[in-house]
């Protein structure tokens, strides 16, 4: 049986694992400078077709658990219910090929079952990501309602492939700009910042990994619900 997101927790207080070699990518960048982004497209006004996420939606219901084909290898997973969480669902890894997988929290309270989908991650180069997340349909459709924020609380997952540490949303959203935008860092902590430098020079601060598994999903009506009442809760405040 799969297990959620045990093996991917963020690292905490590990700069100091960050490699101190010539070749590391963190070390082109000299302390104090500001971090500047690396070959960076100018945001495309005509979008590309890019590779998308492999997904299923061939989810059955057995006791507590839910029973799904990996989209990737088409072996089966086993995941518990009770591991999800009913708004953020959860992430976990296929026991076969060790694809990161995405199974939205819709699963855990039966909401919107017939137009959910397990997502597979899909291997992006570091220095691609950009213009991946420019191009992508799930990311113009949320710029069209003007929600594309809502990307940092559900719908964008960052894995290194080769050590899966998991990079936050805040971190992977601030990746696209390009180098006329200005991003305002002060949301990042310390240990973020790091990842940003590096992940702008093209590779993972912890292994110089230069590939991503990258998830990006449709979102759900009822995160979007949940988003807009915490956001009512943080107005009364």
């Amino acid at each position: 049986m799969g297990r959620i997101m045990g093996f991917w927790s963020r690292r905490k207080g590990v700069t100091d694992d960050i490699k101190e070699t010539p070749d590391n990518c963190l070390n082109k960048y000299e302390e104090g400078k500001p971090v500047l982004p690396v070959e960076e497209p100018e945001k495309p006004t005509k979008k590309l077709k890019i590779p998308l996420n492999k997904t299923t939606s061939d989810v059955k219901y057995i006791l507590k658990t839910i029973v799904f084909p990996c989209p990737i290898c088409s072996e089966i997973n086993t995941v518990d219910l009770s591991e999800l969480d009913p708004i953020m669902g959860g992430e976990t890894m296929c026991v076969h090929c060790q694809v990161v997988l995405h199974i939205p929290g819709g699963y855990l309270t039966h909401s919107e079952v017939p137009k959910l989908k397990v997502y597979a991650g899909l291997p992006v180069a570091v220095r691609k990501f950009p213009l991946f997340y420019w191009n992508h349909p799930v990311i113009n459709d949320l710029e069209q309602q003007g929600i594309t924020r809502i990307i940092i609380q559900y719908g964008l997952w960052g894995f290194c492939q080769r050590c899966h540490h998991q990079f936050s949303p805040a971190v992977l959203i601030n990746l696209p700009h390009t180098s006329g935008e200005i991003v305002d860092y002060r949301s990042l902590s310390s240990e973020e910042m790091n990842e940003m430098k590096s992940l702008r020079a093209g590779c993972c601060p912890y292994c110089s990994h230069r590939i991503l598994l990258v998830i990006i999903s449709d979102v759900p009506h009822y995160v979007i619900s949940a988003s807009e009442n915490l956001a009512h809760r943080w107005e009364e405040d």
